[in-house]
């Protein structure tokens, strides 16, 4: 005998409680009612929830990928200017005879060896010393870096920070509108799962072929065991190997 399988995935659940909140108002307004109007109604604000909360996270998960690319180029800008400076503090510290312990304005170990962070918050930290070191080796009685100047990677810094929030919003975002969705696909589960057991109901005294034939209409589908026969109106369902 056929058997029953529920949605296995997000647009099938939507799926199925859109086509079973519009087959049971056709049914009820034909004067058949294999579901009642409180169901249907409840199975109706489901799906519009569910449909909008699908469409919800895909767009969160676009501004999310855009948020996140645009971080990372600011953050690879912000690299290469923070780069450039260690260049150019090691290369003037050289040709001034400036004493190494210049170099630990900008973050430098004595040996001007450039450090090589990975994340995002590594760089955001030290752009930020070297441009307080910046300001300081100047107090100091140091000649201001040029190219790029400390202005300049503040600038810099402050892009990139702000890209860095911006990233961090939008990830936050996409993990409400999935934990939404995680708890809209509980309460789609259960609901379809009471559909059907109406429709069990509703539909006991009918032949099984019937009863199937029906509850196609409201979105369910069945699997067939391998070489077992199909039902009439059934020619697209799964066979189970």
């Amino acid at each position: 005998m056929p058997v029953y399988t529920a949605p296995r995935n997000d647009v099938d659940r939507v799926a199925f409680l859109l086509r079973a909140a519009s087959t049971g108002q056709t049914d009820v307004d034909a004067g058949t009612p294999y579901l009642s109007q409180e169901t249907i109604t409840e199975v109706s604000a489901l799906a519009a929830s569910f449909d909008k909360s699908l469409s919800d996270i895909s767009t969160e998960q676009s501004a999310r990928s855009r948020e996140v690319r645009q971080r990372n180029e600011a953050i690879e800008l912000l690299a290469t200017y923070v780069r450039d400076f260690w260049e150019v503090a090691r290369r003037r510290a050289h040709r001034l005879g400036q004493p190494a312990e210049v170099l630990t304005f900008y973050g430098l170990p004595l040996d001007g060896t450039s450090p090589n962070p990975t994340r995002t918050d590594e760089w955001l930290t030290i752009a930020a010393n070297v441009v307080r070191g910046d300001a300081e080796a100047a107090l100091a009685g140091y000649p201001a870096m040029s190219n790029p100047s400390g202005g300049e990677l503040t600038a810099v810094l402050t892009a990139a920070q702000t890209e860095a929030n911006e990233a961090a919003t939008a990830d936050r975002l996409y993990d409400q509108s999935q934990e939404q969705l995680a708890e809209l696909r509980t309460q789609a589960d259960q609901m379809i799962a009471d559909v059907m057991a109406e429709l069990r109901f509703t539909l006991r005294r009918k032949d099984p072929p019937s009863q199937r034939r029906i509850m196609r209409t409201y979105g369910a589908t069945f699997e067939y065991l391998e070489g077992e026969p199909h039902d009439p109106d059934d020619q697209t369902e799964e066979v189970v190997a």
